[in-house]
């Protein structure tokens, strides 16, 4: 397709805020800069208009949540790959594969499969949407290569699904250092701004509240420090109630409260660039770095403690989750934040040197190879195409045989009503001839006649 020119379509189910997100307009700029044309095919979200911005294209097309595969959809999309002559798809997003994949199939176009290392995302998709139990095997099996975010994420589906090792690569997430890139640098030993960068999801919420924890217990040192909390989501409300237990009163960004909070921003750079210090896990930790900031990883499973060079590769690995890393006590991170201060310039630089060493997303991101050959197994899709083509005839016999059922019901009661109908008239009628005769009887007994044959039938009786 196309002779050598690259012509790389991008899939995600949106382009709003968030990490995959983030990882996709770094793709753009590493492909532009390489000469190739990059197409993003997504939902519309706040930071469609920067694709274009940075040389790529925008494709508008939603991805929803669903379980079957919408021929339509799939169309579009082979129509798209056909008319920009892709010649790669990377599937950022398991919301595109019922779509994206039988796609690639029709015109013969390679995939890659992205892993993000997202908690327990597959088993959400695999219990809510059956179809996904089928599709997820035909679809690692036939990517052109499976890319991971860490070593341990390849665990997830290699088990499961029976994936040799050599189909995965392991990219960490890399970061434009053109973009986030900070001249002016604090090394001043105190700590005026405090930041946690994170969506304010349930996921999410133990690493928030143990770095509001850590904040709480440097207030003593530093009465004056504030928190920045950028984000935002459903788990705002329990992060809230968390303050309120520690007496830590907050607002909005406007307000001079302790905690502050800015909701979601797209421009993270300026609210980092005079950070003292940032609590966190996960990409903000690298944005952190990049900008020469002190991080302090909060991890999922409890507190890790401050980034050094002694920790930093550990870190790493496991794209600042801290799954991989030691945990430590609250008391004991704060006194690491406190002894911080002392080689705070020392620590910085050396974390920024080893992240620009092996975190430049321009290094990062790959490409398939020319010589590459694809063959796409076409034989499960069949299998599953004829299975649910089976499974629909047998829902529509079950249909029918209940209609018919139903049909027959409707029958049987219209006949009772109007049985019903014929007996009520019957009852009527009865009705109205015992009112008759319970007037002709009243008449009777209100006559003279019947009082003077009353009266001698007593006196007969008496005489007997």
């Amino acid at each position: 397709m196309g002779g050598c020119m690259k012509n790389i379509l991008l899939c995600n189910n949106s382009m709003g805020i968030g990490g995959v997100e983030t990882v996709i307009l770094n793709q753009i700029t590493a492909f532009s800069q390489k000469g190739y044309n990059v197409y993003v095919v997504a939902g519309r979200g706040i930071y469609s208009e920067r694709i274009e911005e940075l040389g790529g294209h925008f494709i508008e097309c939603e991805f929803p949540e669903e379980n079957e595969i919408n021929i339509n959809r799939v169309n579009r999309l082979v129509e798209i790959i056909k008319e920009k002559q892709i010649t790669e798809i990377h599937i950022h997003k398991y919301q595109c594969i019922l779509s994206v994949m039988p796609a690639a199939f029709i015109t013969g176009v390679p995939y890659f499969a992205y892993e993000h290392g997202i908690r327990d995302t597959r088993q959400y998709y695999t219990w809510n949407y059956p179809i996904y139990n089928s599709m997820f095997p035909i679809y690692f099996k036939n990517a052109y290569k499976i890319i991971a975010i860490t070593p341990k994420v390849t665990e997830y589906t290699k088990k499961d699904y029976n994936i040799p090792q050599e189909k995965y690569v392991i990219i960490h997430n890399g970061i434009d250092f053109n973009i986030y890139n900070n001249s002016n640098p604090k090394y001043e030993n105190k700590v005026y701004k405090v930041i946690i960068i994170s969506r304010l999801s349930d996921e999410k919420l133990k690493p928030i509240l143990d770095g509001i924890d850590i904040f709480k217990q440097l207030l003593s040192k530093y009465p004056e420090a504030k928190l920045e909390i950028i984000g935002g989501g459903q788990a705002k409300e329990n992060i809230i109630e968390h303050l309120n237990k520690l007496q830590l009163n907050y607002g909005n960004g406007s307000t001079n409260s302790t905690v502050k909070f800015f909701g979601e921003q797209t421009e993270i750079v300026k609210y980092l660039k005079d950070a003292d210090l940032l609590l966190g896990v996960d990409r903000c930790a690298l944005e952190a770095i990049a900008m020469k900031v002190p991080v302090v990883i909060t991890g999922y499973n409890g507190i890790k403690g401050v980034l050094t060079e002694e920790n930093i590769d550990l870190a790493i690995q496991e794209n600042f989750s801290g799954d991989n890393m030691p945990t430590i006590s609250l008391e004991d991170c704060v006194e690491q934040i406190l002894k911080l201060q002392e080689n705070k310039k020392e620590i910085i630089e050396d974390n920024y040197k080893i992240a620009t060493e092996k975190l430049d997303c321009y290094k990062n991101y790959i490409n398939m190879d020319s010589n590459a050959k694809i063959n796409f197994d076409w034989i499960e899709l069949f299998k599953l195409i004829e299975n649910k083509e089976h499974e629909i005839q047998d829902q529509s016999k079950d249909i029918k045989a209940k209609y018919e059922w139903i049909q027959k019901i409707e029958e049987e009661n219209k006949q009772l009503w109007n049985d019903k109908g014929e007996l009520q008239q019957v009852i009527a009628e009865y009705e109205e001839k015992n009112k008759s005769l319970e007037k002709e009887l009243e008449n009777v007994y209100n006559s003279k006649r019947w009082k003077y044959t009353e009266k001698l039938s007593n006196i007969f009786h008496r005489g007997k």
